[in-house]
């Protein structure tokens, strides 16, 4: 099926027809105009004390890149009181509020299939990988291939003020008050090596971890590997060149310099890898849930049930248009994928496997 970009507007189309068209998860750069103007307004006009708005029981979804993060993060993000990083805000991560205000009152958007060509739509007010405000907050390197674990000693005062300055801004973008605070919600498919140190941030945070088959899942990811590469090329990304769409696992460089980047016993051993990696970190985690993408698509409203009780939130309500959509489109693809060499990733991967009931 072809999908076709559609814009809100003329301004829309005049504005962001490019930039859409050569979208990334790490977003092409605003002209030094563009920012110039989205700090001014941001410093000027929303140079606000957001201090009365709590930050409250935020989820993190964790899983390996192609497990139905988007999706599980997509669901959980159309409840009427979440909070979120929209694509807009990852675009533009010094200027939270100004990005937020200019798209909801000019009514700028553009709509269409995310580059990865996996049948989800993305818009500029879709949930977002945080990938530019995790590198502003946290200082992670993207060409590195492993990353020590960060614990709250190595965060300055001024660091985590900073930090949960730009979340209340984005619980304010969502309507969020003292009176009537809102969930902030995060999905990052690399996070699996911060985990201790996002309950560091915030003690009371509650941690999604969802996985899911190795033997389609390796599969994806050596397709993923492809995709994200294919796609700086096509854009000419003025400063990331290449990258490894990989979780930092200890093992990572290693298992590059034996198979190499794109070899599917890597991404079946950074399969086995990150969620062991996960499995020893889930005994430190105050609130911790695991589920398995099968068992969404098999039981979606058991599942999703279960899901908003363990985050403590209700269930989306009847009239929830936005959930509605999400939900009856669970599992539904456009693509076709063509998956091989099971008989190899079954024998990498075989202990977590059976661990997981898989086998």
């Amino acid at each position: 099926m072809e999908h076709k970009n559609q814009y809100a507007n003329w301004w829309s189309k005049l504005l962001f027809k490019e930039k859409f068209e050569n979208q990334f998860f790490i977003p092409l750069p605003s002209s030094w105009i563009e920012d110039k103007v989205l700090k001014t307004i941001e410093k000027v006009k929303f140079n606000l004390d957001l201090s009365d708005i709590k930050i409250d029981r935020p989820v993190f979804i964790v899983g390996l890149p192609r497990s139905g993060t988007s999706m599980l993060y997509n669901l959980l993000c159309a409840h009427e009181d979440a909070a979120f990083i929209t694509n807009s805000i990852n675009a533009c991560p010094e200027a939270i509020c100004t990005i937020e205000w200019l798209r909801k009152k000019y009514n700028l958007n553009a709509s269409g299939e995310r580059f990865l060509a996996d049948s989800i739509e993305t818009d500029f007010g879709s949930p977002s990988e945080p990938a530019l405000l995790w590198g502003k907050w946290i200082g992670r390197d993207v060409d590195s291939l492993y990353w020590e674990e960060k614990r709250l000693k190595d965060f300055s005062p001024e660091k985590i003020q900073e930090i949960t300055n730009d979340i209340r801004k984005i619980l304010f973008t969502f309507g969020a008050t003292k009176e009537h605070p809102k969930r902030f919600i995060c999905k990052y498919p690399v996070m699996q090596t911060e985990l201790r140190m996002v309950q560091d941030l915030f003690p009371d945070a509650h941690f999604i971890h969802i996985v899911r088959d190795s033997r389609p899942a390796a599969n994806s990811l050596k397709k993923l590997y492809h995709l994200t590469n294919n796609q700086i090329k096509k854009i000419k990304h003025p400063w990331v060149t290449y990258i490894v769409p990989y979780p930092r696992v200890k093992s990572l460089k290693s298992l590059i310099e034996k198979y190499g980047d794109e070899d599917i016993r890597t991404t079946a051993h950074i399969w086995q890898d990150s969620i062991k990696l996960v499995h020893e970190t889930a005994p430190d985690l105050k609130h911790y849930m695991e589920i398995r993408y099968e068992d969404i698509l098999a039981k979606p409203e058991e599942s999703m049930r279960k899901l908003f009780d363990f985050c403590e939130m209700n269930y989306p309500a009847a009239d929830n248009a936005k959930y509605k959509h999400e939900f009856g489109i669970i599992g539904v693809t456009h693509h076709k994928n063509h998956y091989k060499d099971y008989d190899i990733i079954e024998d990498i991967t075989r202990e977590t496997l059976q661990k997981l009931g898989y086998i």
